[in-house]
């Protein structure tokens, strides 16, 4: 019977520790927060979308209005104001003694016309040059006439913008207004790196948005005039830049740009925690429909071509070699569930890989992973193992910040073991139930001696009871029961051993009886 039960017991402890290996599994490798976003992160959605033309060229989406007042007061503070249909001026001078007064206005020819002197034609002159022209004009026919010519209105006209946009426009604008001023409807897919502008005598330029407006080249962001069609096409390579560079965003390429390209000249260059042996481009593959992953090493040199709507990630550069083992009673799962303190293969042990980054400390680590710790955890019989040694260390302490190695640095290699706290008390021997109770924490052994039903009939007399720590070292039976514990009741084996004898001795009164009659038969048979 005691060697079944052993067999029994011994196939139940195989099982119970198999299922407990299995649960562990390969580990949680677990990255430090001070190296940044995740690798494994997937970049949030909105870093890869394709931004707004307008945010692309880095244009306000605020528009400001401009009085009628403050536009001639530009005007005249700027030396480059052209002449513009609708303009409005005040000529006065002399006529011999009498004050001539007169008020001027730009017609749709851009021309002129001062009564009774003539006209002006303004054509590609500015402000300053028209009345240059004006004033001497009126010195020719009138000496000593002390002219003066003030611009008393500021003209405007409308340009039709077609293309890439919303639906045709046709935008007001007045002589100071540029051509990013009236490109706000345009798709996000509309190109800023060809942008045409047709004029009213039939000859046509393109001009580059980009260059004007983040690179500060002024002369791609020309002045408009009448009778202007601005016509926006299709971006012929757009490509996304997210992660760690200076400046993320969307891009389009020139003809015979790479990933070299964007990442330096757009984009800024990349940050220090930048992966730049592992960039990732994501490409839409249009014949199977799925996204692939390609990676490229900028280390090699290699140029990269890029196509259009890929999507380049430069992602945080992960720790390789410099790693530390936590295992036991730690989750490698997000979210756990302690359905019980003394089940052991309710909360399996753990293993995690931690990443730590140069210099950082122990109680940098727990730190980062104590969401991970459980109710069993036992953090006072925490200990590390390193170069052969094995170092106890007080988790508790360690994260309230009082212990003295607290800020021990991680070194590779460091392996940190956390126990069980295994909150229960064995009681055996002389009790009616034998087993294993819940530990309640400050209860005596009359408490787990009541659970287990009391003393059972053969407990010794005077009745002993011993109680052992976790270590087996005996306590003092009148203290408070840590957990872990175990109740010894001793029974009587008076009886138990003395069973055996009498048993032994009535075997043999009965052979002797037995010995006797027939004995006792043959000496009879003998007198007869």
């Amino acid at each position: 019977m005691k060697t079944a039960k052993r067999i029994v017991s011994f196939f139940l402890v195989i099982a119970m520790t198999s299922a407990l290996f299995a649960s562990i599994g390969p580990g949680l490798v677990v990255r430090s927060p001070l190296f940044g976003l995740s690798v494994d992160d997937e970049t949030p959605v909105a870093m890869l979308a394709v931004q707004g033309y307008s945010q692309q060229l880095g244009l306000s989406s605020l528009t400001v209005e401009e009085t009628a007042q403050a536009r001639v007061l530009t005007a005249i503070s700027n030396g480059q104001y052209p002449v513009t249909p609708g303009d409005t001026y005040r000529l006065v001078y002399l006529d011999g003694l009498k004050t001539v007064t007169l008020d001027l206005q730009v017609d749709e020819k851009l021309s002129v016309a001062v009564p009774g002197l003539g006209t002006v034609e303004g054509s590609d002159l500015t402000l300053a040059q028209l009345k240059q022209q004006i004033l001497a004009m009126v010195k020719t026919y009138h000496s000593y006439s002390n002219p003066q010519l003030v611009l008393t209105g500021t003209g405007s006209f409308t340009i039709a913008v077609i293309g890439e946009v919303g639906g045709t426009r046709f935008i007001p604008v007045w002589g100071l207004s540029h051509l990013s001023s009236v490109v706000s409807s345009a798709t996000n897919f509309a190109s800023t790196r060809e942008v045409t502008i047709t004029h009213k005598d039939g000859t046509s330029a393109s001009y580059d948005l980009y260059l004007a407006l983040r690179k500060g080249i002024l002369d791609q962001d020309p002045l408009l005039r009448s009778g202007d069609v601005v016509s926006i096409p299709r971006a012929e390579k757009m490509v996304v830049l997210a992660g760690n560079v200076y400046s993320p965003g969307t891009y389009q390429l020139k003809e015979g740009q790479a990933l070299q390209d964007l990442i330096s000249y757009y984009g800024g260059g990349v940050l220090s925690s930048a992966d730049v042996q592992k960039i990732r481009i994501q490409r839409y593959d249009k014949k199977t429909g799925v996204w692939q992953a390609l990676y490229a090493n900028l280390l090699n040199g290699d140029s990269f071509a890029l196509q259009d709507q890929d999507q380049v990630v430069v992602d945080t550069i992960a720790p390789s070699m410099m790693s530390v083992t936590v295992e036991g009673a730690v989750s490698v799962k997000e979210a756990y569930d302690d359905l019980s303190s003394t089940a052991l293969l309710g909360n399996p042990s753990g293993r995690i890989f931690y990443q730590f980054y140069p210099g950082e400390s122990i109680k940098q680590l727990f730190n980062s992973i104590g969401t991970r710790l459980m109710t069993v955890s036992d953090l006072n019989g925490v200990y590390l193992e390193r170069d052969g040694q094995r170092i106890a260390l007080d988790l508790e302490q360690i994260l309230y910040g009082s212990a003295e190695n607290a800020s021990m640095k991680l070194k590779a290699g460091d392996t940190f073991t956390i126990p069980f706290n295994q909150r229960f008390v064995t009681v055996s021997g002389a009790v009616v139930r034998s087993g294993v109770y819940a530990y309640v924490p400050d209860k005596g052994i009359s408490y787990y001696l009541s659970l287990a039903g009391g003393l059972s009939d053969d407990a010794s007399v005077p009745t002993s009871i011993k109680v052992y720590d976790a270590n087996n070292n005996q306590i003092d039976k009148d203290s408070k029961v840590p957990s872990e514990a175990t109740i010894k009741v001793a029974k009587n084996t008076f009886v138990k051993d003395i069973a055996p004898t009498v048993a032994i001795v009535g075997l043999v009164s009965s052979i002797l009886g037995i010995v006797y009659i027939v004995l006792q038969s043959i000496s009879e048979a003998k007198t007869l």
